[in-house]
């Protein structure tokens, strides 16, 4: 069985790029169908890969999947103002579930010095970049359901990008840097969505944010998959060694230009 078993992140990746490439010129001719049949394929595909390796995942990392599939099938299944309604909710309680995944991790986080302040910054910022694209979009609102639903997304985005930095700022670790580019991946393309939905549309706009809304799906993947291999450690490290692995003997190596 471990033969057929394939390499998570030489396919990962080459999985990515193709579906990056395909997106772009679904977007770029003006097809609206076909992006949101590829951001409601990435969750079969990963659930699909996720199983090609491992035969277990945590009830609440497969509900958190789940919910995002269904998620987006009300997306591409457009039954009108409901179905977008549907969509939105559905998110948000996913969300809701990568939020109660922090609060077991919160228990070891020190709210003292510089973390203190940074997770001040974050929050006033956060909260003022809500409250600002809310003064520029509130008149494009068509009822009172979908105020309310943006009111409550916000505050869930706002919530789970705070308990991320919480959670990164006293840990650093792998897994902390992970979750939170998830966060952000999730956070920019709600947002986007929302400038193209409720202020101007362009299509480079709908790209991007169908782009951050699969990396952030392919770094959930990540996380879980990471979390059931027992593949990360708890040591401290930068975002530099997340992204460039490196060693001391390679550290000690002199490059003459």
């Amino acid at each position: 069985m471990k033969s057929f078993k394939l390499k998570p992140n030489l396919a990962l990746v080459g999985l990515l790029f193709v579906l990056i490439f395909s997106y772009f010129l679904a977007t770029y001719f003006g097809n609206t169908l076909i992006p949101k049949i590829f951001k409601l394929v990435t969750v079969t595909v990963l659930l699909t890969f996720y199983y090609c390796q491992l035969q277990r995942m945590a009830h609440v990392f497969l509900t958190i999947f789940l919910v995002f599939f269904v998620g987006d099938a009300f997306a591409v299944f457009d039954f009108g103002s409901l179905s977008t309604e549907l969509s939105k909710a559905l998110y948000m309680g996913a969300y809701l579930l990568l939020a109660f995944v922090l609060l077991s991790k919160l228990k070891k986080v020190k709210f003292e010095g510089l973390v203190t302040v940074y997770l001040i910054l974050v929050l006033l910022l956060n909260s003022y970049f809500l409250y600002a694209l809310y003064g520029v979009a509130k008149e494009n609102f068509v009822d009172d359901v979908n105020l309310i639903l943006y009111i409550c997304h916000g505050i869930t985005l706002i919530a789970i990008t705070y308990l991320a930095f919480a959670v990164y700022l006293s840990r650093e670790t792998a897994q902390s840097i992970t979750f939170l580019l998830m966060v952000f991946c999730f956070v920019f393309a709600d947002v986007l969505n929302y400038i193209c939905n409720l202020y101007v549309y362009y299509w480079i706009f709908e790209f991007f944010e169908g782009i951050l809304h699969m990396a952030g799906l392919f770094l959930l993947y990540k996380y879980v998959y990471d979390h059931h291999t027992n593949r990360y450690s708890e040591k401290r490290i930068n975002f530099s060694e997340y992204f460039v692995p490196t060693t001391e003997k390679l550290r000690q190596i002199t490059v003459h230009l």
